[in-house]
């Protein structure tokens, strides 16, 4: 591994790092460029260099899932230099990153595929708004004015409920440690595949997460529940590229059709790192 691009979403904030970093790779012989992701989550994505073997990305966990977002079906892996608060994507830190870039030109390393979820909107009369994918969750929240939303749910065209809730998460297994487990979902090994759903506040006693199998189809549409309010319903994909959702339209989740490529460096399990997280919180 030799060519290299640094992905950061403030480049005033890192700026010492990431010289220091382009400097030892370029002291190792490799090349490396440096991009700034662009403010707007829905501008265009940054350029990556024709060859780029790895892209590293220096923030935090937000900055590493942004990035798979950009660069999503690339097929170029990701490592994580954290400079946020704690995460669980980041493996690195500043202290940490020089003797990995050594094991990275000594090929010393190990690759990891995440799965992706990609959704879309279908509007009232069947036209199919432009697809955007997500590492961690699809989140469905109530729209504004709304304490409570409720909202069908399909799968492969089979009715499968009708939630009253405070929003509902669609989550990867990489996601599973984020939003979803804050509102009560599982915990899943990352490196497997299925889709999570998860009901944010569900009013009932019997709503509990469900595991999906990963190439179901999922259909969600807010359903009115009061006749002179218009009801409508928040989309964000990993927190972003927010969208609305009418009723009358519907929200189609699925797997994306391609996977987000990690870079693993750590021989310590994902049972051994969430044990020690979960410890630390």
């Amino acid at each position: 591994m030799r060519k290299f691009l640094i992905i950061t979403r403030s480049l005033d904030r890192h700026i010492d790092l990431i010289e220091s970093i382009k400097s030892a790779i370029e002291t190792m012989g490799g090349l490396c460029e440096v991009a700034v992701s662009p403010d707007n989550e829905d501008e265009e994505s940054v350029f990556v260099p024709e060859g780029t073997e790895c892209i590293l990305t220096v923030g935090g966990d937000g900055t590493l899932i942004g990035s798979a977002q950009m660069t999503f079906g690339s097929g170029i892996p990701l490592l994580g230099v954290n400079r946020g608060h704690l995460g669980y994507l980041c493996d690195l830190n500043e202290d940490t990153i020089f003797d990995a870039l050594e094991r990275l030109f000594q090929d010393q390393y190990s690759v990891e595929e995440r799965m992706m979820l990609s959704g879309h909107i279908v509007d009232a009369d069947g036209r199919k708004q432009p697809s955007v994918q997500a590492l961690n969750d699809i989140v469905i929240s109530a729209g504004q004015g709304l304490n409570v939303i409720q909202l069908s749910v399909y799968v492969d065209g089979e009715y499968l409920y009708s939630y009253v809730c405070d929003g509902m998460i669609f989550s990867t297994p990489t996601g599973s440690t984020a939003y979803n487990l804050s509102a009560n979902g599982p915990i899943v090994d990352p490196k497997t595949s299925v889709i999570l759903l998860t009901p944010i506040n569900p009013h009932t006693l019997n709503s509990r997460s469900i595991v999906l199998d990963p190439n179901a189809e999922i259909e969600v549409e807010v359903i009115p529940r009061r006749h002179k309010t218009p009801e409508s319903a928040s989309i964000a994909f990993d927190g972003g590229h927010k969208r609305i959702l009418h009723p009358g339209e519907k929200l189609v989740v699925c797997r994306a059709n391609a996977t987000t490529k990690m870079i693993a460096l750590s021989q310590i399990s994902f049972l051994e790192r969430m044990s020690k997280k979960l410890q630390e919180n």
